[in-house]
């Protein structure tokens, strides 16, 4: 299985990654709308958190409105009541709230942009285990 994997070694704390992703999910540039977080640990170290596909939320979840598919978690929007119950799931708070409905990273169907953007290799796609 493929996942996003941080690397805060490699990240500059430059947030191209988060706009990118906020571009192409929500159609403008606002990086608190990125399906991905970089975090500034101190002035010179920022730590990429991104979703692992865990399944935490899945849990959390009281709909069934989410579910794994292939190795990502997926959430189905119409079926998504807004209860925020998965965002509290979520080890790593990466789950938002867009108009009600939660949103989380999808890979972006297997070719996730902010690896591909990211100069630096601070996100990399790679295989882990399940």
């Amino acid at each position: 299985m493929k996942a996003l994997v941080p690397y805060p070694k490699n990240c500059t704390g430059c947030r191209f990654c988060e706009m990118v992703c906020s571009l192409a999910k929500e159609n403008l540039v606002n990086p608190r709308k990125a399906r991905l977080r970089i975090l500034k640990k101190d002035v010179a170290s920022d730590i990429p958190v991104v979703c692992t596909q865990c399944g935490k939320c899945i849990e959390g979840c009281p709909q069934e409105a989410i579910c794994k598919d292939n190795g990502v978690v997926k959430i189905d929007a119409e079926k998504c009541i807004g209860c925020g119950l998965c965002v509290e799931a979520c080890p790593f708070n990466v789950i938002t709230m867009v108009n009600d409905v939660a949103v989380k990273c999808d890979l972006c169907n297997g070719n996730p942009l902010c690896v591909k953007y990211c100069s630096q290799g601070g996100v990399k796609f790679e295989e882990v285990k399940a």
